[in-house]
């Protein structure tokens, strides 16, 4: 494999598309942009020509933009049973979220030997367990930041949908702030819960924050939390290079969609 050789790394969500340029571990460049935009892809890589395109995606299939990705290089689509470079407890991988996974194998990478719990802010929220021993040990989901305001506003005849401020006043005097104040400093609490009660057993346990709402959330809390936006799209990576490694010609259409038992081989 040559050196300067580059990998394309897109997160496919409902509506919107993270992608980065990988060389070998680094990120050269990355954006964001419409899902389903293939001229945006296009655009992004201009003159490169990467050796493969990895893709983990939420989103509902979408074959005309898979045989797009497949014109400019071979494609590997990575899903919540991709084989790893970390075992697994998740007894039900066939329904595990790419990204989650994803998410795990590089919080295990970034921080060797320690526990490490993953949240992803996004649409839900995402709990996500790694022990010191780089074993995947579950997690939890639940509701997402604006998922609230809209249960909220759907499930009740009065209650306006709010957009929280950032960060909201932690005493509403209005129904909006009121709501405001629920829906995000409900989500801290949580979020502290978790890594208060994960924490507990597992000494020097690192919390990293990612997703959309990454940045919201860190401004604030307490040291040792860590904001790392890209990390599922590392994640992605790394499961593309273990692929790689494991297979004498990872991209045989046999093995394009990297399925089978999720666990270091």
């Amino acid at each position: 494999m040559p050196a300067n050789a580059t990998d394309l790394v897109l997160d496919i969500g409902n509506t919107r598309t993270k992608l980065a340029l990988f060389q070998a571990d680094r990120v050269l460049r990355w954006a964001a942009v419409p899902t389903g935009d293939v001229g945006a892809v296009q655009q992004f890589l201009s003159t490169d020509r990467p050796m493969a395109v990895a893709i983990g995606s939420v989103a509902k299939p979408d074959p005309t933009f898979m045989q797009a990705m497949e014109a400019i290089a071979p494609v590997l689509e990575l899903t919540g049973s991709t084989p790893a470079p970390i075992r697994s407890r998740y007894t039900t991988p066939l329904t595990l979220g790419a990204d989650r996974l994803a998410n795990v194998v590089a919080a295990a990478q970034r921080f060797p030997q320690r526990p490490v719990l993953v949240i992803d802010l996004g649409s839900c929220t995402t709990y996500d367990l790694c022990g010191a021993d780089g074993t995947y040990a579950g997690g939890a989901i639940s509701p997402g930041l604006r998922m609230r305001a809209k249960a909220m506003h759907a499930y009740s005849a009065r209650l306006p949908l709010v957009e929280p401020p950032d960060p909201p006043a932690l005493v509403g005097t209005t129904t909006e702030e009121a709501l405001a104040a629920g829906i995000h400093h409900g989500l801290v609490g949580e979020i502290e819960g978790f890594a208060q009660r994960y924490g507990k057993d597992r000494p020097g346990m690192a919390v990293v924050l990612t997703g959309g709402d990454a940045v919201r959330f860190v401004r604030g809390s307490e040291n040792g939390i860590f904001a790392i936006p890209l990390l599922t799209l590392e994640g992605y990576h790394a499961l593309l290079l273990h692929h790689r490694t494991r297979l004498r010609d990872p991209f045989d259409p046999a093995t394009r969609r990297a399925g089978g038992a999720s666990a270091a081989g």
